[in-house]
């Protein structure tokens, strides 16, 4: 080949940055031109090609140790931003590694603020030691967060020219102050939320934004939730289209589909479950039944079957219905208020279990031993009808009682509803039930982390909205009833995707290490199997509640293609597009992401209704549990709502004595001895903010 432009020669970024990230091996410049059948002499080129796409972000995720004998290169990576600095520094973690942190030391090249949630590629400055935090500077914004923010109106400062409001981010990872326009509308007044556009910032000047909307007040009802959403972007409305699909899907009729339909030649038929009273046990409020129970004893054990919704027969792979529920990942409850991940004429209506009507459905039929280990089992699809519709409460005031039920004062603290429910039920079925989950519970073994146990407080609201007590959450013997079936249905849905080889999410919990407590390390989805050290299991996966997790419905998809076809369609293939490895860790990755997501903007919601709450104790004191201590200050549980705060350090009284000279009547502050998880301290409430959704507290005299 001809030397000259040697740039011309080489292929273009995507095939050399495709190449690259292909593999691990690690490649000197011979080595890629050998492998791409270039000539040598286009080494120096290549050096230049290199260079210009580590600038461009393109070699941020090649394996480690790919380049090897390539000095020089600038390191890029890409990397998330987690909250931005009052001094505009950004704080970010690195994408591929979310416990690596780094402190990004400028603005965009535009001049655009980043903001929490943004992504970018960042280009790191040299080390200065192994234990400094690594800086760097962005480069450019991969994807971006809404650059429109809730904010509200700051307390006025001194007159200025032109004049200017200040606002405060509502999101407490934005710590700076906004200036903008002032405006002649009167209702802008102090403490009024806004939704307000980030401007690019420009030398010299505070960071500006133009108000874009006003939303209210911050204590106003319903606030809360729209705050906590809009802080933590999530869809809030489904498109025409999967609007659309999902009524037409829920307009079909249920029926027994057999194989004599002329149009199922091809398709096995469903299995009849409508002559067993399978019955479904969920909260007062809800209204999206995944599954539904029922158990009878053998000679060796029991037989019990575990009915889900089936949300594959009316979701179809990649239809914007599909695609629409995947972007979700999952419902999101929010107090007062709730994001379904599918519209309600499914999620509400043919997906969900209701009494006393046919819904088709996934079931789990398991033989169990008299100590619950499974002896065997079977999946399939079936068609149901609810026998019961039973809440929590109700089920735990039935095994409270002398079972089975057959007094009419057993039944006289029961809704009429809930009563006549139970009147219905067989005499013999929930004491077997009761049995079973002994039985379940005895052959295995839970620790701390991933069992389904919610601990957020339960927030009551008055006719207006507003709230007006938090109770703890009551953990009651009927929900580790519940609990125990789904654990078992999950299981041998795992243990079914490994034994298959069928490509499906897992749910995986590693151990914990010496230096950590279990409580602290999370359970996700992996796209490999791996052991669930919280339940104790090799093989976990979460299976029952496809309405509402998509994990679930992947699982379903993934399980139904090996060996239950979909009914009246094409099943997809176990190795299609979406189905294959690399896919399936991204949507696992995704699926942590929108997990995570729900939690935050639930505890988000549940901070600034407890703010709304305690307004009207400011001044008084209140009972806190410490959960932890950090160099900042002390995390602590407030009793009366449940939700956490913090004592920052600047608040706590000066042991010393340095600057008091009338030490008897200082407050006495316990030592940090004292300061250990579960003591319990008097704290002063001498602020609220509802807009962030915190409280400013002192402690109290005689703090203990």
């Amino acid at each position: 080949m001809p030397k000259g432009n040697g740039a011309s020669a080489l292929p273009g970024h995507d095939v050399l940055r495709s190449f690259l990230e292909s593999d691990s091996t690690p490649l000197g410049p011979t080595d890629i031109l050998r492998a791409l059948g270039l000539p040598p002499h286009l080494k120096a080129a290549l050096r230049t090609t290199l260079h210009d796409m580590a600038l461009a972000g393109d070699l941020a995720r090649l394996p480690a140790g790919r380049l090897k004998a390539i000095s020089g290169l600038p390191e890029t990576v890409y990397a998330k931003v987690t909250r931005l600095r009052s001094d505009g520094h950004a704080y970010a973690q690195l994408v591929e590694d979310p416990n690596a942190s780094l402190l990004l030391v400028a603005t965009l090249p535009d001049g655009s603020l980043l903001l929490p949630d943004d992504v970018v590629v960042a280009r790191l400055r040299p080390r200065t030691s192994l234990r400094a935090r690594r800086e760097g500077r962005p480069l450019r914004l991969v994807s971006a967060a809404p650059r429109r923010i809730p904010a509200s109106i700051a307390p006025p400062e001194p007159p200025s020219f032109p004049p200017t409001l200040s606002l405060t981010p509502c999101d407490r990872r934005l710590d700076l102050t906004l200036t903008a326009p002032a405006s002649s509308d009167d209702t802008l007044e102090t403490g009024t939320v806004v939704l307000a556009e980030v401007q690019p910032l420009s030398p010299g000047t505070a960071p500006q934004a133009h108000i874009y909307a006003h939303l209210g007040a911050a204590d106003a009802p319903g606030m809360a939730a729209q705050l906590s959403i809009l802080t933590h972007p999530m869809p809030t409305a489904f498109s025409a289209a999967a609007e659309e699909q999902a009524h037409i899907a829920a307009a079909e009729p249920v029926v027994l589909i057999n194989a004599t339909h002329p149009d199922r030649t091809n398709t096995p038929p469903r299995k009849d479950l409508r002559h067993l009273p399978l019955i479904t046990i969920d909260d007062v409020t809800a209204q999206d039944f995944d599954d539904a129970i029922w158990a009878e004893r053998t000679q060796d054990g029991f037989h019990l079957v575990i009915a889900i919704a089936d949300v594959a027969h009316y979701v179809p792979e990649g239809s914007p219905l599909d695609l629409e529920a995947r972007e979700r990942g999952n419902s999101v409850y929010l107090p007062g208020h709730t994001l379904p991940m599918l519209p309600l004429s499914l999620s509400a209506g043919a997906c969900s279990l209701k009494p006393n009507e046919d819904r088709f459905c996934v079931f789990v039929e398991l033989t169990l031993s008299s100590d619950g280990r499974i002896l065997s089992g079977t999946l399939g699809r079936g068609t149901l009808r609810s026998a019961a519709r039973l809440t929590y409460q109700t089920m735990q005031t039935a095994l409270d009682a002398s079972l089975p039920l057959n007094n009419k004062s057993d039944f006289a603290s029961l809704p009429t509803d809930q009563a006549d429910a139970l009147k219905a039920l067989p005499a013999d079925l929930l004491p077997t039930l009761q049995a079973t989950a002994i039985a379940l519970q005895t052959s295995t073994t839970t620790r701390e982390g991933d069992t389904g146990t919610e601990t957020e407080p339960v927030v009551t609201f008055d006719d207006a909205g507003n709230p007006t007590a938090f109770t703890p959450r009551q953990r009651l013997p009927a929900h580790d009833l519940v609990a125990s079936f789904m654990i078992a249905a999950n299981r041998f849905a795992a243990e079914e995707l490994h034994r298959r080889r069928a490509p499906g999410l897992y749910r995986t919990h590693p151990a914990p290490t010496n230096t950590e407590p279990s409580g602290r390390l999370m359970a996700r989805y992996s796209a490999s199997p791996g052991q669930h050290y919280g339940l104790g299991l090799d093989y976990y996966t979460h299976f029952t509640s496809p309405i509402r997790r998509y994990a679930d419905l992947v699982t379903h998809r993934a399980l139904l293609a090996t060996g239950v076809p979909a009914i009246g369609s094409h099943p997809p293939q176990p190795e299609s597009e979406r189905a294959s490895r690399p896919a399936l860790h991204a949507l696992a990755e995704h699926l942590h992401f929108t997990e995570r997501r729900a939690a935050s903007a639930t505890q988000a919601c549940l901070n600034r209704l407890a703010a709304v709450f305690l307004r009207s104790f400011t001044g008084q004191t209140l009972q806190a549990t410490v959960t932890g201590t950090t160099r900042s200050g002390i995390a602590l549980t407030l009793t009366k709502t449940g939700t956490p705060s913090f004592l920052f350090r600047s608040a706590l009284p000066d042991d010393s004595g340095m600057y008091d000279d009338s030490h008897h009547a200082r407050t006495r502050m316990p030592s940090e001895a004292m300061l250990r998880a579960g003591t319990v301290l008097s704290v002063v409430l001498t602020t609220t903010n509802p807009a962030q959704g915190t409280v400013g507290l002192a402690i109290a005299p005689n703090a203990r």
